[in-house]
């Protein structure tokens, strides 16, 4: 009975949520099949993720969070009409009543965990042969999420509304393209409407390189760019790569009376690193273009920000939307991986701007990541890490003038 008032549930909100639809699997692991009605090969699945995080930023008080995450999806056949699937998840955040953070309470540092509940996926899936057509609202996972990414890092995902097609007919080529209608963001007040298309390639050259190329069309007036780039990637001997270019300008003619900022900047990406006998070391450089004039340099406004330039978000803001002095990240990272031990990294990165005003310093701090973790043989993932980031008082770059701590101990549970 249970079953069926969750299917009940679950199948009314894929109907009332409407239409979006990407490349990506859900989130959290199947355990249960069943038949229910006109709905078969029924799997259910959830996750648990109970997470401690303290902030301080050296200007608001010190924040502390208590919040978890329960999710809960339903993955089914419908009719028993081949290629045709739907999958349903809610979410809820609570945090509960330990509050004493930004948004939750004014005065505090920003932990961007609200308590909050909605649904996070609600799509159609239709397969045929290599093809397969998506409908709903879902996460998207481009690449590395440099650019387009879910935020899987906070307690409530970023996921889209759109029409996703993609195909792999010819061999060792998948192609995407997907319409994007509405952008739903970790906090209420990240989520947008928008019309914006996503199109990616994935093309495998030969077994040491992969080639990734991409266009971004993002519509919304408060970040409306078109970004194109082309990324090659793979292992050759014992090493890592990753080499990668993007350039971004204004957005297309029809944006152009939603104010879209002005925009004609460059990204570069290099990283090498490698794993030998578990022991982990690697080095990378990251540029995001300056103004130069124009309104604001080189964005990432969709990505899955926290992965990049450092676990303290120090520039989540900066990189997101309002770019100006441009950013270089220098970084290295040593570590130990073993299945035994788990997995312990660290990463120091460097950051400066390639603009100043001519009184401001073009330093931009420094930053120690610091990250273990631990994966048990029953679902369970074990999560530590800390962010230690060295303001210059004088940096082009408001938020980078500052030092800033952060920590988090993490449990992880899918079932």
């Amino acid at each position: 009975m249970k079953k069926t008032v969750l299917l009940s549930l679950v199948t009314s909100t894929l109907i009332m949520a409407g239409g979006s639809i990407a490349p990506v699997e859900p989130t959290v692991e199947t355990t249960t099949e069943t038949e229910i009605g006109i709905f078969n090969d029924v799997k259910f699945s959830g996750e648990l993720r109970p997470r401690y995080e303290f902030a301080d930023d050296s200007v608001k008080d010190e924040a502390n969070a208590f919040t978890t995450r329960f999710a809960l999806g339903v993955k089914t056949g419908l009719a028993g009409i081949e290629g045709l699937s739907a999958f349903g998840q809610i979410m809820a955040v609570t945090n509960f009543g330990y509050d004493e953070y930004a948004p939750e309470q004014p005065g505090y540092a920003l932990i961007a965990d609200p308590q909050n509940s909605r649904v996070t996926q609600a799509y159609l899936d239709y397969k045929m042969g290599d093809t397969t057509l998506r409908a709903g609202r879902q996460m998207v996972n481009l690449d590395d999420q440099r650019f387009i990414g879910a935020v899987g890092w906070r307690q409530m995902p970023q996921t889209y509304m759109g029409y996703t097609l993609t195909n792999s007919s010819i061999e060792n080529l998948d192609l995407m393209a997907m319409y994007v209608t509405d952008r739903y963001g970790v906090t209420d007040a990240l989520t947008t409407g928008t019309e914006s298309v996503f199109l990616h390639a994935d093309y495998k050259a030969m077994p040491e390189l992969k080639l990734s190329a991409y266009g971004y069309l993002l519509g919304h007036q408060a970040f409306g760019s078109d970004t194109y780039g082309l990324m090659a990637s793979g292992k050759v001997g014992m090493f890592n790569y990753i080499a990668e270019a993007a350039t971004q300008q204004d957005a297309s003619m029809e944006y152009e009376s939603m104010g879209k900022p002005d925009v004609d900047a460059m990204y570069f990406r290099g990283d090498i690193s490698t794993n030998y006998n578990g022991f982990i070391i690697g080095a990378a450089y990251e540029s995001l273009g300056d103004a130069d004039g124009n309104t604001h340099g080189f964005t990432t406004p969709l990505a899955t920000l926290h992965k990049w330039q450092g676990f303290a978000d120090v520039f989540l803001g900066y990189s997101a939307v309002s770019n100006t002095y441009g950013l270089d990240d220098i970084y290295g990272k040593v570590g130990y991986v073993s299945p035994k031990f788990g997995k312990l990294l660290a990463i120091y990165h460097t950051f400066t701007t390639q603009e100043t005003d001519g009184i401001l310093s073009d330093d931009a701090g420094s930053e120690l990541d610091l990250l273990y973790t631990y994966n048990f043989s029953n679902g369970l993932n074990f999560l530590a890490k800390a962010a230690f980031f060295s303001g210059e008082t004088d940096s082009v770059i408001g938020a980078a003038q500052n030092d800033v701590t952060k920590y988090w101990v993490q449990l992880d549970y899918k079932f």
